[in-house]
């Protein structure tokens, strides 16, 4: 009998899918809104000072459109293979759209307090967190591709990651968004990170054959 590959990451895709819809649901019937005012009452009455919040001020900027965008311009000028910069600039359009897509089902608003900053739009998933998982969550997978094994890749991949829970964590802080909407944001947004990285492989491997077969 042949055997059947299994490819762990789809498996990996289904649950953080499954996740992501049992978790709307609470979220939906409001079982999860006494945790989020819970979270919300220990960061002001225990955290909350001026240079806590000027800083996260500035990494929650770090998973804007405006931020992000920059960046994939950039890198679309330094990297000599125009197609990683073309790569990233249709993963932030695509979860753009899907977290526009997914607020617009759920419709919930945002938190009933006092916030650190302005925002508007409905509040689940977080987009911030969708964007940031996404677009540094791609950035740490090209990094692993491209980059040989040393101590600055180590640093840079860490660096991403406390980026992406930092962003998450800003929300919150700053009162714009349930720590549900955080986890939302980043369930689906893993889920999605792997389907697009997928397919990018497999664009990646169809344009180098074609490479290939005009040289």
């Amino acid at each position: 009998m042949k055997k059947i590959k299994v490819d762990i990451n789809w498996i990996i895709c289904g649950i953080l899918i499954i996740s992501f819809i049992i978790w709307s649901i609470l979220v939906l019937n409001g079982n999860l809104l006494d945790l989020d005012y819970s979270i919300f009452d220990i960061l002001h009455t225990t955290i909350l000072n001026d240079f806590l919040t000027s800083l996260l001020k500035i990494l929650t900027h770090m998973g804007s459109a405006t931020t992000l965008l920059i960046i994939t311009i950039v890198s679309f000028i330094i990297f000599k293979d125009k197609f990683i910069g073309i790569s990233m600039g249709i993963n932030g359009f695509l979860i753009y759209l899907l977290n526009l897509l997914l607020k617009n089902i759920f419709v919930i608003p945002r938190p009933d307090i006092i916030t650190l900053i302005e925002e508007n739009g409905y509040s689940y998933p977080s987009g911030h967190a969708m964007a940031s998982l996404a677009f540094y969550g791609f950035l740490i997978y090209l990094l692993n591709k491209k980059m040989k094994p040393s101590i600055l890749k180590k640093v840079l991949i860490i660096f991403l990651i406390l980026l992406i829970l930092s962003i998450g964590f800003s929300r919150i802080y700053l009162g714009v968004h349930h720590f549900s909407d955080i986890i939302g944001g980043y369930l689906i947004s893993a889920a999605y990170l792997i389907i697009f990285i997928k397919l990018m492989r497999k664009l990646g491997r169809k344009r180098k054959n074609e490479v290939q077969k005009r040289n």
